[in-house]
């Protein structure tokens, strides 16, 4: 990255200087702010994704791959109307999960402020370090990562009727664009004996299998309707239950009979 950016530096000093000159002049926060945009992105991007996902199709991934794709349909289906069902019922401008986390933002805010208008005052907290609101302030800041708890805390002392926390919160969390997110559906289909029939000229075959490296499982997953163990284990040297004959400890005294000596365990590496 820093190679690229010597290099676009040298380039802008070759072909416009008054143009580097003017933007050096600039401040460094003003020049940060323009490299990112103002549109919606991912909140986070990390493996939470693909667990939640895996947790929702748990119960059918071992299903065939066209039953578990059609599957995975019926349940995007019943998601979609769900939350279509969700954005009905939704009042107001903006989703109230945002509210109520702007809400328990709100809490615990320890700041001296001094009012010096109607839509204007003067905040100073903990850090000792003063900072001045004003209405229709940062606005930009506040699309890129929400209102700050300095303008919770101003908007909070603020006597305006027409002021509301709700009002600088962007547009992408307001329930018109909840609904345009959901308003699609996903149309139903037959089953899967009512599905077209094709020939594709030639048989369809398996193909060949190969036994997989390393060490195969020692036991398959079984089917949620398919039962347990037959019984219980039963010993082939002394032929009690409750255990196998390599963890046989019986003596001949007890059993009074000719027996196999005990398997010997392995002993662990040092």
């Amino acid at each position: 990255m820093g190679m690229y950016s010597r290099r676009h530096d040298y380039l802008m000093e070759k072909i416009a200087t008054d143009i580097n000159l003017l933007v050096k002049q600039e401040s460094q926060t003003d020049l940060e702010q323009s490299k990112f945009s103002k549109k919606c992105k991912v909140d986070y991007v990390n493996n939470n994704i693909s667990e939640c996902f895996n947790g929702w199709i748990k119960d059918y991934k071992d299903l065939p791959v066209v039953d578990l794709m059609d599957k995975i349909r019926e349940l995007i289906m019943e998601k979609i109307a769900t939350r279509q069902d969700i954005a009905f019922r939704l009042e107001g401008r903006i989703l109230p999960s945002v509210l109520h986390e702007l809400n328990m933002k709100s809490r615990g805010l320890h700041y001296d402020f001094c009012k010096s208008g109607l839509l204007s005052l003067e905040i100073s907290g903990t850090t000792n370090e003063g900072k001045t609101w004003r209405y229709g302030k940062n606005l930009w800041l506040w699309a890129m990562g929400g209102v700050c708890t300095h303008a919770i805390f101003a908007l909070g002392k603020f006597r305006h009727k027409e002021l509301k926390m709700e009002d600088f919160v962007d547009e992408y969390y307001s329930i018109e664009r909840f609904k345009l997110a959901y308003q699609f559906e996903v149309s139903p289909m037959g089953d899967k004996s009512q599905w077209p029939k094709n020939d594709p000229g030639f048989e369809m075959i398996p193909p060949p299998l190969e036994r997989p490296a390393g060490r195969p499982r020692k036991q398959r997953i079984k089917a949620s309707g398919e039962p347990g163990k037959r019984g219980p284990y039963r010993c082939k040297r002394c032929f009690k239950f409750g255990h196998i004959e390599k963890g046989c400890n019986a003596t001949q005294a007890e059993l009074e009979q000719e027996l196999p000596p005990p398997r010997p365990k392995k002993q662990k590496k040092q």
